[in-house]
């Protein structure tokens, strides 16, 4: 594939190619016959996974990192305007584009694109609408926001005439994709670092259905009052999907066993069959709902869909379950969002087995907390047990004059069972006293708090 930014056999380097999209763009790349190289600030599973696909990568920033054959730079967001690299770049004049670009040219070289843009759920509704695919034998090309393809990668080279991408509205990132089928799952206020209000938001998702290729067709919420406001140009269709009476594509007869959902879709009324996903919680009944809507689009019936849909587990540190010790059940979510820690707790309740539900939570990102505050109690239920650590950065570049003790005392203030601890030894050795059988361990947040799950796993603290 040429995806036209420059002529094969010219170098593009990645400022931060260690990323959970980046890597995998980096990849497609020298595969469609590039030639690449990239650099990030520390050593991680995706650098070497770029390593092990023939890609010259360097861990940290430095201007040599730009060698002479670079023709063009790719970035994010997320690295700093004065990154070692970036100036180097700029000073010999080559040229600077967005992953986002990159994304929205490879896109552009499949007959059929696939964007699914939302605040929450991206990840895993582009995992699945890709296994779904993939199942049927069609062979599409992805790429997600983690290690969500059937094959464990962040991307899937595929021969098929779709390709999946997961779309980012931060920074109005997914304006670089012309999609012929938008998903729009949600549209929450989120990113108020960049986003001046729920209206400045509003306008991005606007603009991303106003990017579907003439034909094609936007996939939105019944649910959201925001996404059902989104409407299409002329020679697009919309197909909406959701609990609402009206919805095109509903779930009917829902019954759960042991946390998962079992029900029959109905397109327009018409019933397509029943599923049985292996996926926990509500919120993943929608998340199905919209892959159904794609799917057929995409001509399936249900019956060629089944298959990728019930085989389809889950994306990772998605309500993941991680394994039992000691008859304790321990889950892992990278929720970020009090809405996605309201769903994942919610799923957590409908698969436990009736003893205390204890949560380490790591909340991600000082601006997040600053706004959201007074959501985190409602996330969690009388009773159940919250260990809250340090708020992880990410990329916010100041604290916000907010710690994790600010969020503690407003938990507490609404009767929650809360407590702060600062270090990973000390939560370990919290759990290891407070676990007893029959109860349930979840572990929230980005980063390596999941590693109290697999501490607990593997025998608990060691305390020689």
């Amino acid at each position: 594939m040429d995806i036209g930014l420059l002529p094969k056999g010219k170098t593009i380097h990645f400022v931060g190619i260690g990323g959970s999209s980046m890597s995998g763009l980096a990849i497609m790349l020298h595969r469609f016959g590039y030639r690449v190289s990239g650099s990030d600030r520390e050593e991680n599973a995706n650098l070497r996974a770029v390593r092990e696909a023939g890609i010259c990568s360097a861990v940290g920033h430095r201007s040599g990192n730009v060698h002479e054959d670079v023709r063009l730079i790719v970035s994010t967001p997320a690295i700093r305007k004065d990154n070692p690299e970036l100036l180097a770049g700029r000073t010999r004049g080559l040229p600077v584009v967005d992953r986002g670009e990159v994304l929205g040219r490879i896109m552009g070289g499949y007959a059929q694109g696939i964007a699914v843009a939302g605040t929450h759920g991206k990840t895993t509704v582009t995992s699945l609408i890709t296994a779904m695919l993939t199942a049927a034998g069609l062979d599409p090309g992805a790429s997600v926001g983690t290690a969500a393809t059937s094959d464990g990668g962040n991307h899937r080279m595929g021969s098929g005439p779709h390709f999946v991408a997961e779309a980012c509205e931060y920074h109005r990132n997914f304006l670089h994709l012309r999609p012929s089928t938008a998903v729009v799952l949600n549209v929450k206020a989120e990113h108020s670092d960049y986003f001046a209000g729920l209206d400045d938001t509003m306008d991005a998702f606007r603009g991303f259905v106003d990017g579907i290729r003439p034909g094609g067709t936007l996939v939105a919420s019944a649910d959201c009052a925001r996404a059902r406001t989104l409407t299409v140009g002329p020679g697009r269709q919309r197909v909406s999907f959701g609990a609402a009476a009206d919805a095109d594509v509903r779930a009917e007869g829902l019954t759960w066993d042991d946390g998962r959902p079992r029900f029959s879709v109905t397109y327009r009324g018409e019933k397509l069959g029943d599923l049985a996903p292996r996926l926990l919680g509500r919120h993943n009944v929608d998340n199905v709902l919209a892959a159904v809507a794609v799917g057929h689009l995409c001509g399936l019936t249900l019956d060629d869909m089944r298959a990728g849909i019930e085989s389809f587990g889950g994306a990772p540190r998605r309500v993941q379950g991680k394994g039992t010790r000691n008859g304790v059940q321990v889950y892992d979510d990278i929720a970020c969002h009090p809405t996605e820690i309201a769903a994942t707790m919610d799923a957590v309740r409908g698969a436990a087995r009736g003893g205390r539900i204890l949560v380490v939570l790591r909340p991600n990102s000082y601006v997040r907390v600053r706004d959201f505050m007074e959501q985190y109690a409602d996330c969690f239920a009388a009773g159940e047990t919250v260990v809250v650590t340090d708020i992880f950065a990410g990329r916010d570049t100041e604290e916000y004059g907010v710690h994790s003790r600010d969020l503690v005392r407003v938990m507490r203030s609404a009767g929650r069972d809360v407590r702060y601890i600062q270090d990973l030894p000390g939560i370990c050795a919290f759990v290891d006293e407070a676990l007893r059988a029959g109860d349930t361990l979840v572990t929230i947040g980005p980063g390596d708090i999941g590693s109290v799950g697999e501490t607990w796993l593997a025998g608990g603290c060691d305390r020689s």
